[in-house]
C-alpha cells in the first residue's frame, strides 16, 4: 500500500510567502535604526548646548572651599541697613570703588553686558546682581540714581571705612579699593557670593562679558 503523506500548502505558496515577510522585517529594522540615529543626534545637540562647563574651562578663580561671609553693617541705596543676611537669595557680584569714577563705570557696564547674556535663563538672571561698595562720599539718593543707571536690580552700599573693610578683607579685594581711586577692568577684583551667603569665587581681570556669564552659569 503506498505511503500516505499529509498534504500541506504547495511549495510555490511557501516560496512566495518568504519575500512578503522580508520587506516588513527590513522596514522595521530601518525604522528603528533611523529612530536611534535621530535620538543620538538630538542627545548630542542637547548635551553640548546644556552641558555643565568643566572646571578647566573657567577663567574665574574658585575657592578651594566656600567661605561663609561674616556679618557686616552697611547702608543700601534706599538708606536701609544691609548686612550679611541681605546677600541671601541672590548671586552677588561684589566690587568696590567710586561711582563717580569713569573706570568703575566702565567696569559696571561690563557686568551689565554679562547680565544681559543671562537672558536665556531668566530665573538665574533675576537672581543675579552687582553689589557695589561705594568708597567715595556720596548722598544716598545720588548713590541710588548712579547705580540704577546701569541696572535697577543692582545694589550700592555705603558706610565707614571700618565697616567696608569688614566685608572687603574677607573677599580679598585690594586695600586701595577703599580709596576713591580708579577702577581698572584689566586689574579688577570682583567677588562672587552665592545665594546662601558663601564666597565661592573671584573674578579677576575678566574683560569678556560672555566669559563672565559662562563662569557664573558653572557655579549656578
Amino acid at each position: 500500500m503506498p505511503a500516505q503523506f499529509h498534504s500541506g500548502p504547495p511549495v510555490t505558496q511557501l516560496l512566495l510567502s518568504v519575500p512578503e515577510r522580508r520587506p516588513k522585517s527590513l522596514a522595521l529594522k530601518f525604522s528603528l535604526a533611523l529612530m536611534a540615529a535621530v535620538i543620538f543626534a538630538l542627545s548630542y545637540y542637547l548635551g553640548n548646548q546644556y552641558a555643565r562647563p568643566l572646571l578647566a574651562d573657567l577663567q574665574a578663580i574658585p575657592l578651594p572651599s566656600p567661605e561663609k561671609v561674616r556679618d557686616f553693617s552697611l547702608t543700601d541705596k534706599y538708606g536701609e541697613p544691609f548686612g550679611g543676611d541681605s546677600l541671601r537669595g541672590h548671586w552677588n557680584f561684589v566690587m568696590a570703588g567710586d561711582l563717580h569714577d569713569p573706570g568703575c563705570r566702565n567696569l559696571l557696564r561690563l557686568y551689565v553686558l554679562a547680565w544681559n547674556r543671562l537672558a536665556h535663563d531668566l530665573p538665574l538672571q533675576k537672581k543675579t546682581r552687582v553689589v557695589f561698595l561705594q568708597t567715595g562720599a556720596m548722598e544716598t539718593g545720588d548713590m541710588k540714581q548712579a547705580i540704577e543707571f546701569f541696572n535697577p536690580a543692582y545694589m550700592a552700599l555705603s558706610g565707614s571705612t571700618r565697616n567696608l573693610e569688614t566685608l572687603t578683607r574677607q573677599m580679598g579685594l585690594p586695600a586701595d579699593r577703599l580709596l576713591p581711586s580708579s577702577c581698572s577692568i584689566e586689574k579688577s577684583a570682583v567677588a562672587l557670593i552665592n545665594p546662601d551667603g558663601f564666597l565661592i569665587a573671584l573674578f579677576t581681570g575678566l574683560t569678556d562679558p560672555a566669559v563672565i556669564a559662562h563662569d557664573l552659569e558653572y557655579f549656578h
